[in-house]
């Protein structure tokens, strides 16, 4: 991880959304994220990290809207 983040919380959800890519997914997260990074002005690491993060996000959302969908009913 770059020092380029400026602040603490920037450099915890870049490290966060690198954690997230890990397997199969941190195979194609890299994959993709180099040429996101050579076509606009983010780095590799940033966009990553972005990738991790929309992953994780997606996660918690699959998880969580059945559980809300159960508290609804009931």
């Amino acid at each position: 991880m770059s020092g380029s983040n400026g602040s603490k919380t920037g450099r915890a959800l870049t490290a966060l959304g690198e954690s997230q890519l890990t397997g199969l997914r941190g195979k194609a997260g890299r994959a993709v994220a180099k040429p996101i990074a050579s076509r606009t002005g983010f780095s590799q690491e940033q966009i990553e990290a972005a990738i991790g993060l929309a992953i994780m996000l997606y996660g918690m959302y699959r998880l969580l809207r059945p559980a809300f969908r159960a508290v609804r009913t009931v």
